[in-house]
């Protein structure tokens, strides 16, 4: 069970929880738009294409897939199906379990994936990592020291 602290956050640490979420909206906002208009796909679909990718022509299980893209089973399954549909991934039966199915990028996947990444690594220099500028290792020990705090693995990829 959470212990609620009744302090309630004020002057800088308001200000700067305030902008933080801002920063990150606007710059997941920016990702979003920017990858659906040069490379036709969404921001979410740009993670699973990248999941798929890192499978190196393994596959990867849905269950899996939604665990580290952060998406809902039902999201990943949706994000699938509409992705299958264009071509960019395949669905196979799990041989060993009825009721899974493994996500496979195909070639046409890839092409677009190469277009998005460099879309995607752009955004990501320019409004991320060039205003940071020589922080970026400061901001690295805070995200991962966050990361630790909410259980999760730092080395683990987002995406």
């Amino acid at each position: 069970m959470t212990t609620l602290i009744s302090d309630k956050l004020n002057g800088q640490d308001l200000v700067t929880w305030n902008s933080y979420l801002k920063a990150t909206r606007l710059l997941f906002d920016k990702l979003d738009r920017t990858l659906t208009e040069d490379a036709g796909l969404s921001l979410p679909d740009y993670i699973v294409l990248f999941r798929l990718a890192q499978s190196g022509g393994e596959g990867t299980r849905m269950s899996e897939l939604a665990d580290a893209a952060v998406f809902s089973r039902s999201r990943i399954s949706h994000a699938i199906r509409r992705l299958e549909n264009e071509g960019l991934v395949e669905r196979r039966a799990c041989p060993t379990d009825r009721r899974g199915s493994y996500g496979y990028l195909t070639e046409s996947g890839q092409i677009r994936l190469d277009l998005a990444e460099a879309i995607h690594n752009e955004v990501v220099r320019r409004y991320f990592l060039e205003p940071i500028g020589d922080g970026v290792p400061t901001f690295r020990g805070v995200t991962d020291g966050m990361l630790s705090a909410l259980g999760s693995d730092p080395s683990e990829p987002a995406c």
